[in-house]
């Protein structure tokens, strides 16, 4: 059942709702008015029960409130995408990013330039942000340092040329594209949608929370700041490989050509 559907489901359960007529009453009722010695019906096992299982109304109006805020939400993150509102079969989400299964896919958009921001220095970025950018170590100093300052806390976008280990991306023409931010200020910043055909795997990189998407390319696109409708089908991107990596108040995202073992190795040499 797709997510909005239960949600909906549950709000109903959880809704007061009028109760069903009592025919069988009505009918008792004409029939003492008839002269009839009936008795009256006795109350059905479902009627006794009803009292005990229902929560008290305030409760029900609370957890009523807290599911429409809930789909208030969904509603939000699920429609942010023009052309691709059709059903959600799965939802992932870190502190920073958010994935989507869906059934469909909008159509392909044509390749578009990259757009990572002011390049500067690695020195001068970190005069910018808010955080001091990590580096992986396995790879040393990137080619090329974007900065984004649009983003709360700033974003660091590191690029490296295709070599050994980390061949072109069709999506970024790079070997390895890595962007950080700070997930705490900007919580959904960044989203992915992906068709059935994607794996899509929750792990953990020495303890760090961590989703591995892999397989048939996805769309990645960037919220506006502080607005979750602040996406356009101009801002979405065809994107291979990712590693999505939440490190305290950091979202790191690699993307690139290569497998899952070797984008953990360099997450686990970031310094």
């Amino acid at each position: 059942m797709p997510e909005l559907e239960r949600m909906l489901t549950q709000l109903g359960r959880e809704l007061d709702y009028p109760k069903t007529p009592d025919l069988a009453g009505t009918v008792a009722a004409r029939l003492r008015e008839l002269g009839s010695q009936a008795a009256p019906a006795a109350p059905t096992a479902r009627a006794r029960r009803l009292p005990r299982l229902l929560p008290p109304a305030g409760l029900r109006r609370s957890l009523a409130l807290a599911l429409i805020a809930l789909l208030v939400l969904a509603g939000t993150v699920f429609a942010a995408v023009p052309g691709v509102r059709d059903a959600v079969l799965e939802f992932f989400g870190l502190r920073g990013a958010t994935v989507e299964r869906r059934e469909m896919l909008p159509e392909v958009p044509r390749v578009r330039p990259l757009r990572l921001g002011e390049r500067v220095s690695l020195a001068e970025a970190s005069k910018s942000l808010s955080f001091t950018p990590l580096v992986p170590a396995t790879l040393g100093p990137p080619d090329a340092v974007y900065v984004r300052r649009g983003v709360p806390g700033g974003e660091v976008s590191l690029a490296y040329k295709p070599r050994p280990g980390l061949p072109e991306a069709r999506s970024t023409k790079l070997g390895l594209l890595l962007g950080e931010f700070r997930g705490d200020l900007a919580p959904e910043y960044i989203g992915k949608v992906a068709p059935q055909t994607t794996k899509i795997e929750r792990l953990r990189v020495d303890g760090a929370r961590a989703i591995w998407i892999e397989g048939a390319p996805h769309f990645f696109f960037y919220r506006a700041p502080g607005s979750a409708y602040g996406v356009t089908e101009r801002s979405l991107r065809l994107a291979a490989n990712v590693l999505l990596l939440e490190g305290g108040r950091m979202l790191v995202r690699l993307e690139g050509a290569f497998d899952r073992e070797r984008a953990v190795v360099i997450a686990r040499s970031l310094r």
